[in-house]
């Protein structure tokens, strides 16, 4: 079934965050943020991983895809549902799965089979998953059929840390935390943005930062963007989300991936 909205799985909310920079006399939209969101809220939050088995296939090949479900803690959550939806370069529907369950683990994984003449471009895995009492999540990646002469990556990471990209997974108030962003082109070369947004627990965002990054064809670059957690600032769990893409989305770009992680404040 052709989905709405551009490929956009089922069953989502979609917002925009409009970033304002207010200089010394006017306000200046520089760019716009859509993110997915569920409709559930006040709930537990549920955290998805998705990757595939290797970057690049070719028509008539099985693609493995898999990935991971664990609550705020970072424990894995069994028995979560899980709706897969691959779109083809063009936006098409190629293949949907609502069936999906994760085990003990919290693990789950597919195959989709790629036709004789599949097209070559860039292909976009959605995953969706849900459970009761959780509030649900979403998450994509890709893979390239072929050769793609459009932008296309996976973030292979994201986490927050010290300065020197060491992982670091608690932090008390006014200490500088630093978040790390590692992402592959598996795609044409581009200058591309990297997004940082940062949600405190009450789900408010207390950061929003961009870099701009060259990507190079075939390699890995890695983006950091720092902040200081002001000693008044709530505790608990964090939520980081980033975002790449092709350019400012004022400018008519396009969000070609995005994830996200947590971090705890103790006080």
């Amino acid at each position: 079934m052709e989905l709405p909205l551009m490929g956009i799985p089922r069953n989502l909310a979609i917002i925009v965050l409009i970033m304002l920079v207010v200089g010394a006399s006017a306000i200046q939209i520089v760019g716009t943020f859509t993110g997915l969101v569920s409709a559930q809220a006040n709930t537990p939050q549920l955290s998805i991983t998705l990757t595939t088995a290797q970057p690049q296939y070719q028509p008539n090949s099985m693609v493995e895809v898999q990935g991971q479900v664990t609550d705020a803690t970072g424990d894995a959550v069994a028995s979560a549902s899980v709706a897969l939806q691959v779109d083809s370069p063009t936006g098409n529907e190629i293949f949907y799965s609502s069936s999906i369950v994760t085990n003990t683990a919290g693990t789950f994984q597919t195959q989709v089979p790629l036709g004789s003449s599949s097209p070559p471009g860039t292909y976009t895995v959605f995953a969706s998953a849900s459970k009761l009492g959780y509030s649900n999540i979403t998450t994509s990646t890709a893979f390239v059929v072929g050769t793609s002469t459009t932008p296309s990556v996976i973030i292979q990471a994201v986490y927050a840390g010290d300065s020197a990209g060491n992982p670091v997974s608690s932090f008390k108030s006014g200490q500088e935390v630093w978040v790390w962003v590692v992402v592959q082109n598996i795609g044409a070369a581009f200058q591309g943005i990297v997004w940082v947004e940062v949600q405190d627990p009450n789900g408010v965002s207390v950061q929003v930062q961009m870099n701009p990054v060259q990507f190079q064809a075939g390699q890995t670059a890695k983006s950091s963007i720092s902040f200081g957690l002001p000693g008044n600032a709530p505790t608990g769990v964090y939520t980081i989300k980033a975002l790449v893409s092709d350019k400012l989305i004022s400018e008519g770009g396009t969000f070609l991936a995005s994830t996200e992680t947590q971090f705890d404040l103790t006080g």
